[in-house]
C-alpha cells in the first residue's frame, strides 16, 4: 500500500509504507500524547560527521584533489531534506533537533565542515510496544528510506547504533575517488521495558 509521508518541513514524498509515524510537525521542538505501562521506552538520536578518507600513508586524499566532482565542495558537506519516521504506535513523544538540515533545499541546508562531528542532531524519547523497533531516514530527499531495525532483546547492551556512508570524489594525480565519507548515524538506547516485564 502506498501512503504519502511528509518530511520534517512538511514537503510531501511518496513513501510505500504506512507502518511508521512522521515527526512532521515542529522540528525545533516536538511533544505527542503520553504513553503507557506496556510499551517500551527508547531514546532516538541522529549525529552527522564528515570524516576525511586518508591514503594508506596516513596522507588527507582532500589534498591531492585537482578537480572536484560536480557539487562537492572542497570544504564542506550540506545535509538536506532529512525525514525521520518512527514506529506508528509511537507515543510520548518529545525531544528537539536542529531544523536546518532538514530544509528540502540544498541552498537552505546544514554546510558541515569536513572532519567534524555534530552529535545529537535529532534528539527524541518515545514510547512503543515493539521490542525490536524500526525507524526510518531518508536524506537529501531521497525517494528511497533508510530503515533500521534495533534489537536489543539479548541483554548485552541497551545500545545500538547504525550508520550509513555517503561519498564526495575528485581527481587526484593519482585516481579519480572518495575524498570524504559523510556519515548519518543513527542510535537507539532502550530506557525502560514494560511494567509487567519488570515485576517477572
Amino acid at each position: 500500500m502506498n501512503t504519502r509521508c511528509t518530511n520534517l518541513r512538511g514537503v510531501v514524498q511518496a513513501a510505500t509504507s504506512d507502518e511508521f509515524y512522521n515527526l512532521d510537525s515542529h522540528p525545533e521542538h516536538y511533544v505527542v500524547s503520553s504513553g503507557d505501562d506496556s510499551s517500551y521506552t527508547y531514546q532516538f538520536r541522529m549525529d552527522l560527521s564528515s570524516p576525511l578518507n586518508m591514503y594508506n600513508e596516513g596522507q588527507a586524499i582532500i589534498d591531492e584533489c585537482i578537480t572536484f566532482d560536480s557539487g562537492a565542495s572542497p570544504t564542506n558537506y550540506t545535509w538536506y531534506g532529512i525525514g525521520i519516521q518512527l514506529p506508528e504506535d509511537a507515543k510520548s513523544i518529545e525531544g528537539s533537533w536542529q531544523h536546518t538540515p532538514a530544509q528540502p533545499l540544498k541552498k537552505d541546508g546544514y554546510k558541515q565542515l569536513y572532519n567534524d562531528t555534530a552529535e545529537g542532531v535529532a534528539k527524541y524519547n518515545f514510547t512503543t510496544s515493539a521490542d525490536r523497533p524500526v525507524i526510518r531516514a531518508r536524506v537529501n530527499n531521497a525517494l528511497f528510506w533508510h530503515s533500521f531495525v534495533f534489537d536489543v532483546t539479548d541483554g548485552s547492551s541497551n545500545y545500538a547504533e547504525q550508520k550509513v556512508y555517503y561519498s564526495q570524489k575528485c581527481i587526484t594525480s593519482r585516481t579519480y575517488t572518495s575524498f570524504v565519507s559523510p556519515t548519518l548515524t543513527v542510535s537507539l538506547e532502550r530506557l525502560s521495558v514494560p511494567s509487567e516485564q519488570n515485576s517477572s
